[in-house]
């Protein structure tokens, strides 16, 4: 596939869920910190608090309260995170691995930093069993023109349909869409248009969003972890080529 001097990532996403919640909630094993740390040296964790609560006539009361924390290591320039923590409610407790690309390098590069550290997560807790694997790609693509909502030249036309629906389009103040696909075991939810960062206000700004998100849910093993990663940017890749036209392309290029 094509590659580009630039892109308009703004957030490339890999993130593993595990069906339990991990022992971790007061601290992080040494092993997991290290293998984190070499890549990620800025170690910031960040207290959180779970609770449960019941409800009935009588009021509110906290039923259950669970003391944890974020354990949030950054690159060195923040340009990338990586993350392990407890998500879900109290009924449904879970532990959550990923990393968060803010500048985007290469997919390769990506996934062998998550896979080092995916790899010891799993070395220390054996017993973790993986429930959801996604893989998701938000760009969003900023252009200096006159005519914010003219994007015939640089998006698939068939994405820019529902532009022409009203005739007011100096009133329009978002025109957001959301897609999702099942294949076979790869599901997909793709989101698309202008959000509007001035929202409610009509749209002035040139800015479209090309939001990809694949993932797998089921029980897999870790061993396969790598190769759905791949899987699913693989496909990313494609559809994203699908949804540009050329003179896009010349712009990443320049």
């Amino acid at each position: 596939m094509p590659t580009y001097k630039t892109n308009f990532l703004k957030h490339v996403i890999i993130k593993v869920e595990f069906d339990n919640a991990l022992p971790i909630d007061d601290a992080l094993p040494a092993e997991i910190i290290d293998a984190a740390s070499n890549i990620f040296p800025l170690f910031e964790p960040k207290p959180m608090t779970h609770q449960e609560f019941s409800f009935s006539t009588d009021g509110v009361r906290v039923v259950k309260r669970v003391d944890s924390n974020n354990w949030i290591f950054y690159g060195k320039n923040r340009e990338k995170v990586f993350s392990i923590m407890r998500e879900g409610g109290a009924e449904r407790e879970k532990t959550s691995v990923a990393v968060d690309y803010l500048k985007y390098e290469s997919f390769d590069k990506m996934r062998d930093e998550f896979i080092s550290i995916f790899d010891k997560v799993t070395m220390v807790f054996p017993e973790s069993k993986i429930e959801r694997i996604g893989v998701r790609y938000i760009n969003n693509i900023d252009i200096n023109e006159k005519n914010p909502l003219n994007w015939n030249k640089y998006i698939n036309t068939n994405l820019l349909s529902s532009f022409k629906f009203t005739k007011d389009q100096k009133f329009i103040s978002r025109i957001f869409h959301n897609i999702e696909l099942k294949y076979d075991d790869m599901n997909v939810k793709f989101q698309y248009g202008m959000h509007n960062p001035d929202y409610p206000s009509p749209i002035k700004k040139k800015q479209f969003i090309l939001d990809y998100d694949a993932y797998y849910v089921g029980e897999i093993d870790k061993s396969e972890v790598p190769e759905r990663i791949r899987r699913h940017h693989d496909y990313i890749e494609s559809a994203f080529e699908s949804s540009i036209k050329d003179k896009l392309r010349v712009k990443m290029n320049e």
